[in-house]
């Protein structure tokens, strides 16, 4: 049996600093996801976070309008400079097709804490709303991560881009404490062990899978889960199953 992938961590555009072999538009990123055998992504535009996150935002609703296969997932600001969050955000949300936020706090210049994002945060949280945080690309820290959970202790939340050697150290004891918390695999796959000991912890449910394109190779991650010394049913949940239950629960 062939596993269904769902890749929630695939970008396109013109990075400022390109992966080995960057997707430039959304007819690019298919093309990719074909060869790779990746059957749907949640996909966001590199101008969200190189560039400027409302510019970037139009341009990933606009170049995925139509696509079935891609959703879509803007980047926020702060609400109170009114440059991404307007009173008709989330409107506008579903008119494109937008399932997913991601905030990049200390790229973008702010904290990511209930003094800013309360109400809003408030209100993502009750429409199960999925944010994405990536320890990377100047995203997050581990101690705004830690903050930001503290503050929002029922946020779905999805920890991107993780890091290996001891970072179970870091989201051992959040996975622990905060049920909608999950970790996206596509450097945890590169952990020896990481998803035997993650599943044998936790169980299946707190993983989700993504490649990190262009970062990485696609097929990268897709093989260390295909040889993962786990179940198949396991496996499936992690390439598939628990996005689609992430995804069923939203209400914008």
């Amino acid at each position: 049996m062939r596993l269904k992938f769902i890749d929630i961590n695939l970008a396109f555009g013109q990075p400022v600093r390109a992966g080995y072999r960057p997707a430039f538009t959304a007819g690019d990123v298919r093309r990719v996801m074909k060869q790779a055998g990746i059957a749907k992504a949640l996909v966001w535009h590199v101008a969200q976070h190189d560039l400027a996150p409302a510019d970037g935002n139009r341009l990933l609703a606009k170049a995925i309008a139509g696509a079935s296969s891609l959703w879509g997932c803007w980047t926020i600001l702060p609400p109170q400079t009114d440059e991404v969050i307007t009173p008709d955000f989330f409107r506008r949300m579903k008119r494109h097709g937008i399932v997913a936020l991601r905030a990049f706090p200390d790229y973008h210049k702010f904290l990511i804490n209930r003094v800013t994002f309360g109400r809003f945060l408030d209100e993502v949280t009750e429409r199960r709303i999925p944010l994405l945080l990536s320890l990377e690309k100047g995203g997050i820290t581990w101690p705004a991560v830690y903050q930001v959970m503290a503050d929002f202790p029922k946020l779905t939340c999805i920890l991107c881009d993780i890091g290996i050697w001891g970072v179970d150290r870091f989201t051992w004891p959040l996975l622990e404490t905060y049920p909608n918390l999950y970790l996206e695999t596509s450097l945890l796959a590169l952990d020896d062990g990481g998803f035997e000991s993650m599943v044998a912890r936790f169980g299946a449910r707190r993983m989700v899978f993504g490649t990190n394109f262009p970062e990485r190779y696609p097929e990268a991650g897709m093989l260390s889960l295909i040889r993962a010394d786990i179940s198949r049913s396991d496996k499936q949940r992690i390439a598939a199953a628990n996005w689609e239950v992430v995804l069923n629960q939203m209400r914008v």
